[in-house]
């Protein structure tokens, strides 16, 4: 937190069905600014830092604590934020930088920006219809949106409200392993055209920040809550016309406690423990690559070794990520682990850098380390918080103007002209 203040395919095999249709559910559209003073607060957003501020001054606080903050101490939340400070851009001269080219081509996409929108849940916790709005922003700027199982708005309703967009779908390795593979067939028959499988949620991380706040899906009335939520009228009328709950897991069959079967007070961690397993291995991912018949990135990665295995497994991205510093406290940030996952997988797979991104320069070095792209999630989720579509846009927007007056600037008029030479360590030597 301290951090951001300073910085400013194929197809699934088809088998016999047996889930039920999910019916998507539009909640009415909350109270709100209008288009023209959204827009204008917006526009006065001119760095990620900016979108923060007003996400934190809309939200509650123990909703926008959860996300923003992290595991215990929350040293690798802060790492992974100040990591990126360790590398220098050196610039080169003499190049006709009149025009540049900032798209890139992921897993068969060709993006418009080298970015993608992080999964994250319960994005439709921070505004009405939250997963639609963010899809709807990434589609239109040609990026890509990956849909967390872990989302208010189920797979059929994200689809339907944003049917043009390049849509991935995540998964957590659960318990219910048929549930699981229902899952899959339904992102599938919705036209989700990448599987993301995230593999560092064996269980929640001791996220301090949600245990003191009392964190649960919805609200749990208190005298404390209660009073901050009298001053945040706009998030809270759009709380009150929004059908809460994880809508991936809102179908009839499925036998789970709490939020997930859509009544009670449910924390996260909860939901985590209840319904996520953690004995998954290797084989069990193994088995998922072989379900999945369209490209398929994996999630959680830090160690070299990890990322060959995958590879190996015919798996085409790696996702270098420490779960934005929410799981295990201590693990190296994100741009840390890179170079030695690039080098691992030497080629043979794209690589993703996830975690700490908030400036365009912040992309340049993870492409400079052997990345293909970057994956943003807290930004994206201010932007949301801050502005709905609108805030996601001004967001990505935000990102592509650093980006591309960085790349001016450095003398790289292509993504592909960015190399490790444009970067020097700030101590230390080269």
């Amino acid at each position: 937190m301290e951090a951001d203040e300073r910085r400013t395919g194929r197809a699934v095999a088809h088998r016999p069905s047996t889930e039920p249709t999910v019916q998507p559910s539009r909640p009415a559209p909350a109270a709100a600014p209008t288009p023209t003073r959204l827009g204008a607060r917006l526009q006065r957003a001119h760095a990620i830092a900016d979108l923060r501020r007003q996400a934190a001054r809309r939200l509650p606080k123990a909703v926008f604590d959860f996300i923003d903050g992290g595991a215990e101490d929350e040293r690798t939340l802060r790492d992974n934020v100040e990591a990126f400070d360790d590398w220098m851009l050196m610039p080169r001269v003499g190049i006709d930088v009149a025009t540049r080219d900032l798209s890139r081509s992921i897993l068969g996409y060709r993006a418009s920006l080298p970015i993608m929108m992080a999964p994250t849940g319960l994005a439709g916790f921070f505004w009405p219809d939250g997963e639609v709005a963010g899809a709807q922003a990434a589609a239109r700027a040609g990026i890509p949106y990956c849909l967390s199982t872990n989302s208010v708005g189920s797979i059929e309703h994200v689809a339907e409200g944003a049917p043009e967009g390049e849509r991935w779908f995540q998964l957590y390795f659960l318990r219910d392993r048929e549930w699981m593979q229902a899952l899959l067939r339904r992102a599938a028959a919705a036209r989700y055209r990448v599987l993301c499988l995230t593999v560092d949620l064996a269980v929640q991380g001791r996220r301090e920040r949600d245990l003191r706040n009392a964190f649960t899906m919805p609200l749990k009335p208190r005298l404390s809550t209660a009073l901050d939520l009298a001053r945040r009228p706009g998030w809270l009328a759009g709380a009150a016309r929004s059908r809460l709950g994880f809508g991936n897991f809102q179908a009839g069959g499925f036998q789970a406690g709490g939020a997930a079967a859509g009544h009670g007070f449910t924390s996260v961690a909860q939901h985590v423990a209840s319904l996520f397993d953690p004995s998954a291995s290797w084989d069990d991912i193994a088995r998922i690559r072989d379900a999945w018949r369209g490209p398929m990135a994996l999630k959680g990665l830090l160690h070299p070794a990890d990322a060959a295995r995958a590879v190996a497994l015919g798996i085409e991205a790696v996702i270098v990520s420490n779960h934005g510093g929410r799981q295990l406290d201590d693990v190296p940030a994100a741009i840390h682990a890179l170079p030695g996952v690039a080098e691992a997988v030497a080629g043979r797979a794209e690589v993703i850098l996830d975690g700490g991104v908030r400036r365009g320069t912040d992309v340049i070095k993870a492409l400079a380390l052997g990345a293909t792209a970057c994956s943003l999630g807290r930004p994206f989720l201010w932007g949301l918080s801050a502005g709905g579509t609108a805030g996601v846009s001004r967001a990505i927007e935000i990102v592509r103007g650093e980006l591309d007056n960085a790349m001016t600037l450095l003398g790289t008029p292509t993504l592909e002209a960015i190399t490790r030479d444009h970067l020097r360590p700030r101590r230390g030597g080269w």
